[in-house]
């Protein structure tokens, strides 16, 4: 009966710590979302959109439309108090990335929608950026500018790490037991 409950406890450790192993077997980075730089900028400012590789198909032609007030400043000046657009094509890298550096004009203010759409793959990557106006202070704390680690996450949830690390903790302990029994057993 040990045997089996052993046994169990060792195929439940094994699917634990396998299921991130499969996990990671998908390429994750097709179709990856990009991200500005930063979260918020003043107006004038830039602000560097970043594709990481494999977000769009090698070499493909994105089509990008930035949309919000004065949308089309971002290289044309157009009348400040009506939301518009601006449309471009420019081709992904080799290895599926993309960098756009990204000029607002000095009159920009509020929300700005950014879209990149693959014209092979068809994937859609949006983003927004708050752009501030140039005489206001920022009060928004970017925390990739803080200093320190990036938060990237885990493969592994921390209720998974937590019950695998806790099974092999039962499993040694186990273990203890059945080697301290038979010892017992032999010196009697």
């Amino acid at each position: 009966m040990f045997k089996k409950i052993l046994a169990a406890v060792a195929v439940t450790a094994a699917l634990l710590l396998a299921a991130p192993a499969a996990a990671n077997a998908v390429d994750y980075t097709d179709g990856a979302q990009c991200k500005f730089d930063v979260s918020v900028v003043k107006a004038g400012g830039t602000a560097t959109l970043l594709c990481i590789p494999g977000t769009w198909s090698p070499g493909e032609a994105i089509d990008w439309t930035v949309t919000g007030q004065d949308g089309a400043g971002f290289t044309l000046v157009s009348f400040r108090a009506a939301t518009s657009s601006l449309h471009y094509t420019k081709h992904a890298n080799a290895d599926g990335s993309d960098v756009l550096l990204m000029t607002l004009p000095a009159n920009a203010s509020g929300q700005y929608s950014v879209v990149g759409v693959g014209q092979r793959s068809g994937h859609e990557c949006p983003t927004t950026l708050t752009v501030l106006p140039a005489d206001q202070a920022s009060t928004v704390v970017d925390p990739g500018s803080a200093g320190g680690l990036a938060a990237t996450g885990s493969v592994v949830a921390t209720w998974a790490a937590w019950a695998g690390g806790s099974l092999i903790v039962l499993g040694l302990i186990a273990l203890a037991v059945v080697a301290w029994i038979r010892r017992l057993k032999t010196t009697e």
